[in-house]
């Protein structure tokens, strides 16, 4: 962010659950070579409480320097949605994108593929981690030393979807985009179309669960032409 000019466009790209910075590696990189500034931050994953915070505090500061392109993947949505409000622009990808007033946990049942839901393990404390099944739903059309090495990298956390309805999501108040993973195998494609519908503009990739390691070069240019409209 720093030695970015004033009214320069700002790409702010957040993880989904289990997973961190790192895995937007492939897309940093071709946003730099677009001429893009961009930072990837990592969600404590402690709460959502503390994800959106997380969220808030990030965005305020890269409005201080230009617009702020506000990217989410999966989980990261909902502390995007909820902590979001001062971003220009929003581009959700297969991201939970919640109407107001309705559950978020509620719905979980009717977001998550079944097998998937059977690949994460609870801790009597809340700590969630992924067991080894994950790697094939979250990574099925990515190539496999891309998988290894997120597998490796995998967080355990304590955020939970929260129950309580966000009454103002941010892609209200902001323009919105929508990727939706069409070969996605964690999270149901129907449930993202239906998300995309809300959105001002929605494309789709013929992609698993992750398009920033199995198409990050589609999707670096989809969040260029967003990052432009700025």
């Amino acid at each position: 962010m720093s030695g970015s000019l004033p009214g320069e466009p700002f790409v702010l790209l957040v993880h989904g659950a289990h997973h961190g910075a790192w895995c937007w590696d492939e897309v940093t990189e071709r946003l730099g070579e677009a001429g893009l500034r961009s930072h990837a931050l990592d969600l404590p994953l402690t709460s959502f409480t503390d994800d959106t915070e997380a969220v808030r505090s990030a965005v305020r500061e890269g409005a201080r320097h230009g617009p702020v392109l506000l990217v989410a993947h999966s989980y990261g949505g909902l502390p995007v949605s909820a902590g979001g409000h001062a971003a220009s622009r929003l581009v959700y990808i297969a991201a939970r994108m919640p109407l107001p007033g309705e559950s978020p946990a509620r719905l979980t049942p009717h977001w998550n593929d079944p097998a998937f839901r059977q690949s994460a393990q609870t801790a009597p404390d809340g700590t969630v981690t992924l067991l080894s099944t994950a790697r094939e739903a979250l990574y099925s059309t990515t190539l496999p030393q891309y998988a290894e090495r997120a597998a490796a990298l995998w967080r355990p956390m304590r955020s939970q979807v929260p129950d309580t309805p966000l009454d103002n999501p941010a892609w209200l108040v902001a323009p919105s985009a929508y990727v939706v993973c069409a070969a996605d195998r964690t999270v149901l494609p129907e449930a993202q179309r239906a998300c995309a519908a809300r959105a001002t503009t929605r494309i789709e990739l013929d992609c698993d669960h992750s398009p920033f390691y199995s198409a990050p070069e589609p999707l670096a240019q989809f969040l260029a032409a967003q990052a432009a409209a700025l």
